[in-house]
């Protein structure tokens, strides 16, 4: 796998895609604290525990693109197949495939907090949570990302044309964002409304105590909490909107997803009729 992984990284060096997602993402962290010096003039405070969870969104399609455009064009071309032939076993080839995906995102996540950490400090105050949450929110963006990466890694071995799988991918994701938001909103809605005063009939009335009937309850808020806490999609509008719960147990779904879907899409590349 040694000879596999050499090949792959001088691959990824000289790949456009890779060095596009790294534009991206540090453009991505210098907008951020661009934002919060804007902020700052007008009286805005912000965190440095909120400009580490800003690229969430934008990460989650970066194992996608990846996969479309980097093992995808390796699928498609016949490489992988020319790999077995040359006496490469299939574990080797996917776990190899796996580890550049893992790090190629971790690269250009990395770039995203180079603008934040130089430039941060100067433009937030403080750190907004404590080093021990901090540590553990931005240890669960990564294995957010990397269950993605499993995720896609899998779609990539297993889908032969390139085309079909951008489309796959990045239709996965958009659904999955798009899910994730429902969740998160549903979870959002205040148990009561605001307290204000409404005049019925000319009588003024509190409606301080009213419930809210969008309010999740009971076994459906743990079934909506569990959700939201198992999808990587979830997670990240989670990080990005500040609502975690259960920061643990986001981290063991993110561990059980990389696990499930590196086992899983082993196996099937393994009975996969490579033509």
């Amino acid at each position: 796998m040694h000879d596999l992984l050499r090949a792959g990284f001088s691959r990824l060096w000289r790949a456009p895609v890779f060095w596009l997602g790294v534009a991206v993402m540090a453009c991505c962290g210098g907008l951020v604290c661009l934002n919060a010096y804007d902020g700052a003039q007008r009286g805005i405070v912000y965190f440095m525990g909120d400009l580490c969870r800003y690229h969430c969104i934008v990460t989650v399609f970066l194992p996608a693109v990846f996969c479309a455009l980097f093992l995808g064009t390796e699928h498609e071309h016949g490489a992988i197949r020319n790999k077995l032939i040359a006496g490469k076993s299939r574990p080797a080839v996917y776990f190899s495939s796996l580890i550049l995906t893992l790090a190629a995102c971790l690269l250009m996540i990395g770039a995203y907090f180079v603008p934040v950490v130089i430039a941060g400090p100067f433009v937030t105050e403080g750190l907004g949570i404590g080093p021990g949450m901090l540590a553990l929110v931005l240890g669960g963006e990564l294995l957010m990302a990397a269950a993605l990466c499993g995720l896609c890694t899998l779609g990539s071995m297993l889908i032969s044309r390139k085309a079909i799988l951008a489309v796959v991918l990045l239709l996965a994701v958009l659904a999955g964002l798009a899910m994730g938001g429902y969740l998160e909103g549903r979870l959002g809605e205040p148990e009561f409304y605001p307290g204000i005063m409404m005049t019925v009939d000319g009588e003024l009335v509190d409606t301080s105590n009213m419930e809210n009937p969008s309010y999740v309850r009971g076994r459906a808020r743990e079934v909506y909490q569990f959700a939201a806490d198992f999808l990587p999609t979830g997670q990240a509008v989670a990080y990005n909107l500040d609502m975690i719960v259960h920061p643990w147990r986001m981290c063991l779904f993110s561990l059980l997803i990389l696990t499930a879907s590196t086992a899983g899409g082993l196996l099937a590349f393994r009975r996969k009729d490579l033509k």
